[in-house]
């Protein structure tokens, strides 16, 4: 089904030459000297280009009508996604998770000295907003301790530094995208882990 934005381009484009082509056509027809279908009365005093005229012109009112709903409409959600994403970042704050309002270099706060060295090598490219249930693939918010839908716990990794600084994941499962960008396997996070550090998760 095709978006508003494209609805209203269609039925704007479709009213404008309804509107102009009537007319045009007619003249070019009276000017060549052929008799204009387009003069027919289909109402008395209205001739046929006239009538198609004024009939083109609520249609691509419309078209503009819808246009617009459907440019607000994804502006309006575009700001909802980041209102979603900054109240996210917010709650790892206060929790203690993520120090760093930029989420291009999202550290979790070092829980040993051996965890601090080694958690470095990992920063948050794109932070994840939800958990992806891996029993029946269900969306549910970000710090829920179990699936919305069929109760599977999210296992949480009991080692600091194989754990998905979001959502807190072992990062084993990740997966690999390409060079050292990594995806969590819960929270699809996207990740950038170094050499070393991958070593000590991947084993």
């Amino acid at each position: 089904m095709p978006s508003k934005i494209t609805l209203g381009l269609i039925l704007s484009a479709a009213g404008m030459i309804i509107s102009l082509a009537a007319p045009l056509i007619h003249i070019a027809l009276v000017s060549s000297g052929v008799e204009s279908f387009l003069a027919l009365e289909t109402v008395p005093g209205l001739p046929l280009h006239l009538l198609l005229s004024v009939v083109g012109v609520p249609i691509a009112l419309s078209g503009l009508f819808l246009f617009r709903r459907g440019v607000r409409e994804e502006l309006s959600a575009e700001r909802m996604i980041s209102l979603d994403r900054e109240s996210v970042i917010q709650s790892l704050e206060e929790r203690g998770v993520i120090r760093e309002r930029n989420v291009n270099t999202l550290e979790e706060l070092p829980r040993t000295s051996e965890a601090e060295s080694l958690r470095r090598g990992i920063k948050v490219k794109s932070a994840g907003l939800s958990l992806i249930c891996p029993k029946c693939g269900f969306e549910t918010p970000l710090g829920e301790s179990k699936c919305r839908n069929c109760g599977e716990k999210f296992t949480q990794s009991s080692d600091p530094v194989r754990a998905c600084p979001i959502c807190g994941g072992d990062l084993a499962s990740a997966r690999k995208m390409g060079g050292d960008v990594y995806v969590c396997g819960i929270c699809f996070s996207e990740l950038e882990i170094d050499e070393q550090t991958a070593r000590r998760i991947f084993v």
